[in-house]
């Protein structure tokens, strides 16, 4: 078994299990020696990984069937055997451009009244707005995307999206180089905190519990050290557990390793959202979940759902046969032999856009509470159809 380990991460507050995994003692509880590395972009990270100097990463989800389809860079087969987090990321916008916005809308501007001002700038010969993501295949991206084309803004007409280092946001956005970005925590909060930006929505106002980040590693290396990804996982999985549990120490944790306000760390972890201008300090609990709601369960429907998006806009073959390429790189399989004493469902895929509320799903230990997963144009997406092929892009 291998046992000395090098994982890459990027600076951000949904890293924490792997911080809490490695601050806490429960990487070495397995018998591992871990060595974790801060890197500066998605894209160092994938290559890291895919060359080997590291054995595995805090990864972005759709990076990994994008780097098995060889989208963006080198094809190698990569896998997710575990989901790091659900949500943890939003929508931010210029001051100026928020009390644009403000001014012509009631309440906290959203993609509908973005829409208004676009038409108008058109109108007016005004160059597009430019917004920011993390990397073209994130999450973040088509969640953005998600956003605009509810109100029917087409992202790829519409405005201008450029791609920045998480780290590099809130600069971006204060020299005037970005209109806003999407991106996740901390940086809506630093930005807010430092009256540079506005958080108008976070994930869960687009798709309620949506997965975000997973551990990402190659097929090979999991399948040639199998007792070192299942003490991988049950080290991460007690991370998980400990974190949600422990907000306010996981605050004081996390302020260790991101240099920047505490103030901005708090919001996401301790679920409120006081980086929000108009609401107050409103409590919100699932703005980031680590483990309630089988977060770390990698489900195969999430790979598809990501997969589906990435063919909406294009950057799939026609003929990609989706339901295999995500049956491939979300490994419940290997979920499933780690943790094989843990609540574990009894399907790999489930239906998405059917609960406003807590619901409950029969697991192997008996039914578990899940959360909410609406998405905000009211769209579901029924298991009992593996085909349903979101509507076509604006």
């Amino acid at each position: 078994m291998k046992t000395d380990l090098t994982l890459g991460y990027m600076p951000l507050t949904d890293s924490l299990p792997l911080l809490a995994a490695a601050q806490l003692g429960f990487f070495r509880d397995q018998g591992l020696d871990v060595t974790l590395q801060e890197e500066v972009s998605w894209a160092n990270i994938r290559d890291k990984v895919i060359v080997g100097q590291f054995d595995g990463a805090h990864m972005l989800a759709p990076m990994v069937m994008a780097s098995t389809l060889g989208l963006g860079g080198l094809n190698k087969p990569l896998i997710a055997p575990y989901s790091l987090n659900l949500g943890g990321n939003g929508m931010t916008l210029s001051a100026s451009l928020y009390r644009e916005l403000e001014s012509t809308t009631r309440g906290r501007p959203g993609p509908a009244s973005l829409k208004q001002l676009i038409e108008q700038r058109k109108l007016e010969k005004q160059p597009p707005l430019v917004l920011a993501v993390v990397f073209p295949y994130s999450s973040h991206n088509l969640l953005l995307r998600y956003w605009l084309a509810s109100a029917g803004i087409d992202p790829d007409r519409d405005v201008t999206t450029v791609v920045l280092p998480p780290s590099q946001m809130v600069d971006h956005l204060r020299l005037g180089h970005i209109h806003g970005f999407f991106a996740g925590e901390p940086w809506n909060a630093v930005a807010t905190a430092g009256g540079i930006g506005c958080c108008v929505a976070t994930g869960r106002d687009i798709w309620q519990n949506a997965p975000n980040k997973v551990l990402g590693v190659t097929e090979h290396w999991a399948r040639t050290n199998p007792d070192t990804l299942d003490a991988l996982l049950r080290a991460l999985y007690r991370a998980g557990a400990w974190l949600d549990g422990n907000r306010a120490q996981a605050v004081s944790l996390l302020a260790e390793y991101l240099p920047v306000d505490r103030r901005a760390l708090a919001p996401a972890l301790l679920g409120h959202t006081g980086y929000r201008p108009d609401s107050g300090d409103a409590p919100e609990p699932d703005l980031l979940v680590f483990h309630r709601y089988l977060a770390n369960f990698p489900w195969v429907s999430h790979g598809y759902w990501f997969l589906n998006q990435m063919a909406r806009w294009g950057w799939l073959p026609g003929d990609q046969d989706l339901s295999a390429v995500a049956a491939a790189c979300y490994r419940p399989d290997l979920y499933r032999r780690a943790l094989a004493d843990t609540p574990l469902p009894g399907q790999d895929w489930k239906g998405e856009g059917i609960h406003a509320g807590p619901w409950r799903l029969e697991t192997s230990q008996g039914e578990i509470g899940m959360g909410a997963d609406t998405f905000i144009d009211g769209e579901e997406w029924q298991l009992r159809s593996m085909n349903f092929l979101h509507q076509s892009a604006p």
